[in-house]
Order: C-alpha cells, then sequence, then structure tokens
C-alpha cells in the first residue's frame, strides 16, 4: 500500500526551483534537492522519479510563475525588462538561461524542455509586439537580449549597464 505525501508538491517544487537557479543543474544533487525541499529521498524519487524530471518540473514551475507573463502587450515587455535588470533580485539570472547554457550536461527531454521554453519567451515577445501594433520581426532581438542580460547579471555586470542595454533593445524595438 502507497503511503499518502506527507508535503506539498507545489512548495517542494519551488524550493527546488530555487537550487536548479542558484547552484545550476550539474552542480546540484538529489541530497541538496532532498535538503532543500525538507524531504527524504524516498520521498523525492517517489514523487518526482529523478533528479532529470524533477528538474523538467521545476523549469515548468518557472516558466508559468516567472518567465511568462500572462497576456501579451507591449508593457508586459516592459515589464519583463524591469524585473530582468532589477539590482534587488535574487537569484541573479534566470533558471531557464542557465540551463540553456548547461544544455550539453541535460538529458534529451530536459534539453527539448529547455528549447520549448525559450520559444515560448520569444514567441511571447512576438505576440506582445503585434499586439502593440509594432513590427513582431522584434522580438528575436528582444528575446536574446533577455538571455544576455541575465548572463551578464550572473556574472556581475552593474545594473546601470544592464539597464542601458535593455533600454536599447526596448529603443531598437520601437518600445522606447
Amino acid at each position: 500500500m502507497a503511503r499518502t505525501r506527507d508535503f506539498d508538491i507545489d512548495q517542494a517544487t519551488d524550493r527546488a526551483v530555487r537550487v536548479f537557479w542558484t547552484r545550476g543543474y550539474a552542480a546540484t544533487t538529489v541530497r541538496q534537492l532532498c535538503t532543500a525541499m525538507k524531504i527524504n529521498i524516498g520521498s523525492f524519487y517517489a514523487a518526482f522519479g529523478s533528479k532529470q524530471a524533477c528538474f523538467r518540473r521545476a523549469l515548468a514551475r518557472y516558466a508559468a510563475t516567472q518567465a511568462v507573463p500572462r497576456e501579451p502587450s507591449p508593457a508586459a515587455i516592459r515589464a519583463w525588462f524591469d524585473v530582468v535588470v532589477d539590482p534587488a533580485r535574487t537569484p541573479r539570472g534566470c533558471l531557464l538561461v542557465g540551463s540553456a547554457v548547461e544544455a550539453p550536461l541535460l538529458d534529451r527531454r530536459s534539453r527539448a524542455a529547455v528549447q520549448a521554453t525559450l520559444a515560448a519567451v520569444e514567441d511571447f515577445f512576438r505576440r506582445s509586439l503585434a499586439a502593440g501594433g509594432h513590427d513582431p520581426d522584434g522580438a528575436p532581438l528582444l528575446a536574446s537580449t533577455v538571455t544576455s542580460i541575465h548572463v551578464m547579471a550572473r556574472a556581475g555586470v552593474p545594473a546601470p549597464a544592464l539597464r542601458a542595454l535593455a533600454d536599447r533593445a526596448l529603443a531598437a524595438a520601437g518600445l522606447a
């Protein structure tokens, strides 16, 4: 007879998001996940099955709660850039971007999840530009700028330099 789960799966997944976001996929161990999630290893495997499956669930949770706003609009793009360059945001960078950098270390299904989420980000920018009557062909520039800002933020580039980069990309897309 299977035991009932004695922890909240969403709360545990949120904690996994934080660990993967802070440490990266390769540097994260199942033991570290269990400690952060406040569950034992048996519960981890019963709930998630594997580190890879836990990562995919964490990435999906991150995308649903952190990465892509719900309603596409030029204002949503500006708000997104404001969040990305916020010096108080911790951890710095982005789980999605960090995972894309680590793609060679991910299993096939996890790489596909990262690629699909990156495509969803660019699609959101495309739809947001179109919703505001702007050229949707500016979406790749916005997506690549967000990616660059996340990498630069993780590397410690000062917030004013990130803001300047964001402002140039927004202006190039006609959103200044």
